[in-house]
């Protein structure tokens, strides 16, 4: 896996300030293909350096039943009255348009993403996982792990926003120890400018993060 690209001049720096956004999803299951869906998500919007610009996050009704409750905690009552994921597609794709996504785990996250209308604006990722090994001391590659290895606080973990947070400082982590990948950011930046989707939308709703 590259680490680093070609080294980019200073004009081209300039216009490589889209920076990333870490991504994390809670869903009914593993496959969207066999009717699994989104039933919460977060989106950390970083800036070139990683350092956080802004925060989102919402529970979405999943139209089903939310899956395993005792992993993640969301139960139908939780997502009764949310918006259903078609209703928060601006906010979710005018952070992630222009910007490297990150994740952990990255291949899941996307498995659902990819599946939404209007996934194009998708363009470049890294998975924390898979850098993992070459930051971190060899061991299990979880997220709790690698945040354990990291020093990376985790507590009440899968909660989208919690494990996103962690992601986010896992990803500064190696960011610290010299991972650059400036040539994503160049590439993402050059995506065309976010359009709204059309589709009516509503305000998130919040999971309470204790």
């Amino acid at each position: 896996m590259t680490r680093s690209g070609p080294e980019l001049d200073g004009s081209l720096r300039e216009s490589a300030r889209g920076g990333y956004v870490v991504v994390d999803v809670e869903t009914t299951g593993f496959s969207p293909a066999r009717g699994d869906r989104i039933c919460e998500i977060a989106l950390i919007s970083l800036d070139g350096e990683g350092e956080t610009v802004d925060e989102w996050h919402s529970l979405v009704d999943p139209r089903r039943d939310t899956g395993a409750v005792h992993i993640h905690g969301i139960t139908r009552a939780m997502v009764e009255g949310a918006p259903v994921i078609h209703e928060v597609l601006d906010e979710i794709w005018s952070r992630v348009a222009g910007r490297v996504l990150v994740a952990h785990n990255a291949p899941f996250d996307l498995r659902f993403l990819k599946d939404l209308p209007g996934s194009h604006w998708v363009t470049e990722t890294l998975c924390t996982q898979r850098l993992a090994p070459e930051f971190l001391p060899y061991g299990k590659w979880t997220l709790a792990a690698c945040c354990e290895r990291a020093e990376v606080p985790l507590v009440n973990a899968h909660a989208a926003l919690v494990d996103a947070r962690a992601t986010a400082e896992l990803f500064r982590s190696f960011l610290r120890k010299g991972g650059s990948w400036q040539d994503r950011l160049y590439r993402a930046a050059q995506a065309p400018e976010w359009r709204p989707c059309g589709l009516p939308q509503r305000e998130a709703r919040r999971r309470p993060i204790t």
